[in-house]
């Protein structure tokens, strides 16, 4: 007699025939909307996976941080527990903004919530695709450059102090007086002041001219 092997798809399939929705939550966000959170969907597929025998396993492959905003990008595997090398893997996607040290978590929640979701095609009732959001593009950041009376000054200060122009220019990582950045004006100028009058008078710079 000979027992069928039931591989990963296969014993999906089986979660999907019985977990075929899950309701949002009756609580709302800041009084406005529900949703469905990690957690009811971590509770409605516990047992359908384990009586599968499927094992899931998260982990984070990228991690970006900017500010109090956590992005990262999950991989996810879903495991035959009788055969670990039977798997399907998916990535998923999340976001997490929080002041303190919860921004990880929370974008790691976001991500496998939504994996999950997809991998096992759960209804929850929202409807993203109705949002009638426009799209804002992002707004390139101002590079302010000094101004010409600082060029000016700048200039001034590398002749009289004899300074070797090429060797400023590579450390400030720019090609020209002209490029140098406004934030970096005044450490620029400091530095140049420091260093040793070589000479005297503005006729004697003007001679050089």
């Amino acid at each position: 007699m000979t027992v069928m092997t039931r591989n990963i798809y296969q014993r999906m399939n089986e979660v999907m025939r019985e977990v075929k929705a899950i309701q949002k939550e009756s609580k709302k966000v800041n009084g406005q909307y529900t949703f469905v959170s990690h957690d009811a969907v971590a509770e409605a597929m516990h047992m359908p996976m384990v009586e599968a025998g499927i094992v899931m396993l998260p982990s984070i492959e990228e991690l970006i941080q900017d500010g109090n905003r956590t992005r990262v990008m999950m991989g996810i595997s879903f495991i035959n527990m009788d055969n670990p090398e039977d798997k399907c893997y998916i990535r998923a996607a999340g976001d997490g903004i929080d002041p303190q040290d919860k921004g990880i978590g929370k974008a790691v929640s976001y991500a496998v919530k939504y994996g999950m979701l997809k991998a096992f095609c759960l209804a929850t009732g929202d409807d993203v695709e109705k949002d009638n959001i426009n799209h804002k593009p992002a707004v390139e950041p101002i590079i302010e450059t000094i101004s010409q009376n600082q060029v000016m000054e700048i200039e001034q200060l590398l002749i009289e102090r004899e300074v070797n122009v090429a060797l400023m220019l590579e450390n400030c990582k720019v090609k020209s007086v002209d490029d140098i950045l406004a934030k970096d004006f005044p450490r620029i100028l400091k530095a140049l002041q420091m260093k040793p009058l070589k000479l005297k008078t503005l006729e004697e710079i003007r001679k050089i001219g």
